[in-house]
C-alpha cells in the first residue's frame, strides 16, 4: 500500500516520519530528525552536541484505528553554547513535562467545554486529573490577560461556588461582560486586590460601577474610584420593593381574623408579579384583595409606582419622582417602605444611576447562571483558578 503525504499525520518541525504501526487497540508513529536540520537547542534553535540520546514515547491524537496512539521521537542532551547550559530536544508539537501533544491536549480542553472531565477522560482513556491538568494548562496557554485599558462601566457582585457559604467576588466589564477579576470572599479586600492592578488612568477612565447595595462593595469604589458614579442594580431595589410589600403581607396576615386569612395566604405571587401578565381572572382576585386590605393596598400601589421610575429619561427628573415616592412611603405609615424611603434618600443619585448611565447587572446575573452551570456540571470546583480559567476563556470567547 502507498502513502501519499505521510507528513500530514505527523507535521513536526525538524522531524520527519520513519513508521506508522497499526495494532488493535491504536497505533504508534515514529520520528527522528531531519538529517538536514538535525538537533536543535529548543530555546535558540542553535545546533546542539549530542552529548546525552535517549528516546521518548508520549500520546497523540486518536485515529480510527484506536484511541491509543503514541508519537516516539529521539531526544539528545548536551550543552548550548548560546544559552550557556545543559537542555534536552523537544519537538516544538510536543509539551515539554506532559506526556501528551499539543494537538491532543488542545483537543481534550475543547471537548472538556462541553463535556464532564470524566466522560472526556473515558473518550480518551486518560484519568479525571490528567484531564483538569491538560485542560488548564491549554486554558493558561490561549486565554489572554484582562485588558484593562480604556474600561468605562464596571459590574461587581458575588457568587457561591461551594457549599458552607464559600463566595467569590466577580467583576465584569459592563460593555463588554469580559471577565476582570474574580477573588475569593466578599469584602472589601476582594474588591481591592482588583483596584490594585490599575493605573492612575485606568481608574480614570471608569465613570459608572455597578453593584448592589452591599457597604463592603461601596466603601472599596468610594476610595480608589472617587470620580465614578455608583450605580444600584434596578433588579436589586426592585426585590427590595418586594421584600417589602411581602413583609407588610405577612404582617397584615398574623394580625388579620381567620376568616380574612384565608383570603390573604398564598398571595404572595399575585402582589409581586407584573400586573400586565396578569389574566382576567388574576385582575379579579387581586381587585378583591386590595379593597379587602388597606395596608397591602398601599404597598402594592408603591411597588407599581417605584417600577416606573426608571423610565425616565433625565436623572433629575427620576429623582425628583424618587423624592415624591420617598414622601409617599414615609406618610403611608408602612415600616419597611419607610426604612427603605430613609435608605433611598441617602442615595438619590445612585438609586437613579440606571437613568444616566443604562448600567444594569443582567450580564453579571447571567454570568453568574454560567458560573453554577459549571459548577453543577464538574460537581464542585477545588482548583479556584481553575474555575476562574474556565469562565474567563468562556466571557473572552462570548466577547
Amino acid at each position: 500500500m502507498k502513502i501519499r503525504n505521510i507528513k500530514a499525520v505527523a507535521p513536526f518541525k525538524g522531524y520527519v516520519v520513519t513508521g506508522i504501526s497499526f495494532e488493535n487497540v491504536g497505533a504508534q508513529i515514529n520520528i527522528d530528525f531531519d538529517k538536514r536540520v538535525g538537533p536543535r537547542c529548543p530555546h535558540c534553535q542553535e545546533r546542539l552536541p549530542r552529548n546525552k540520546v535517549g528516546r521518548r514515547a508520549v500520546m497523540d491524537c486518536p485515529m480510527p484505528h484506536g484511541s491509543i496512539v503514541y508519537l516516539t521521537f529521539p531526544t539528545v542532551q548536551g550543552r548550548c553554547r548560546s544559552c550557556d547550559r545543559y537542555v534536552t530536544t523537544c519537538p516544538q508539537e510536543v509539551h515539554p513535562t506532559c506526556h501528551a501533544t499539543w494537538r491532543l491536549m488542545k483537543s481534550v480542553s475543547t471537548w472538556a467545554s462541553i463535556a464532564t472531565n470524566a466522560e472526556v477522560a473515558a473518550m480518551f482513556e486518560i484519568g479525571d486529573a490528567t484531564v483538569r491538568r491538560y485542560d488548564k494548562i491549554v486554558l493558561t496557554e490561549d486565554t489572554p490577560p484582562p485588558c484593562l485599558d480604556g474600561i468605562k462601566k464596571l459590574l461587581i457582585d458575588e457568587k457561591s461556588v461551594r457549599k458552607g457559604h464559600c463566595y467569590v467576588t466577580i467583576i465584569l466589564n459592563g460593555d463588554t461582560g469580559e471577565l476582570l477579576h474574580m477573588q475569593e470572599g466578599r469584602k472589601k479586600d476582594s474588591v481591592e486586590s482588583f483596584f490594585a492592578k490599575l493605573t492612575p488612568e485606568q481608574k480614570a477612565s471608569i465613570v459608572a460601577v455597578g453593584i448592589d447595595r452591599s457597604g463592603a462593595y461601596q466603601t472599596a469604589v468610594e476610595t480608589h474610584l472617587p470620580n465614578a458614579d455608583i450605580v444600584y442594580d434596578r433588579f436589586h431595589l426592585v426585590m427590595n420593593v418586594n421584600q417589602a410589600v411581602d413583609e407588610v403581607r405577612r404582617t397584615q396576615c398574623r394580625k388579620a381574623s381567620k376568616e380574612d386569612r384565608k383570603l390573604l395566604k398564598g398571595q404572595r405571587f399575585l402582589l409581586l408579579g407584573n400586573q400586565d401578565k396578569l389574566d382576567l381572572d388574576g385582575h379579579k382576585q387581586l381587585a378583591r384583595l386590595l379593597e379587602a386590605n388597606e395596608s397591602i393596598n398601599v404597598a402594592y400601589l408603591l411597588k407599581e409606582q417605584f417600577r416606573f421610575l426608571f423610565n425616565y429619561r433625565r436623572l433629575g427628573w427620576a429623582q425628583r419622582a424618587l423624592a415624591n415616592w420617598c414622601a409617599l412611603a414615609q406618610a403611608s405609615g408602612l415600616a419597611p417602605f419607610q426604612r427603605l424611603a430613609r435608605s433611598f434618600e441617602k442615595h438619590s443619585a445612585r438609586v437613579c444611576g440606571f437613568v444616566k448611565h443604562g448600567l444594569t447587572s443582567g450580564l453579571i446575573e447571567g454570568f453568574n447562571n454560567l458560573v453554577s452551570r459549571m459548577v453543577h456540571k464538574a460537581c464542585g470546583f477545588r482548583d479556584l483558578d481553575y474555575l476562574e480559567l474556565k469562565i474567563r476563556h468562556h466571557s473572552v470567547m462570548r466577547a
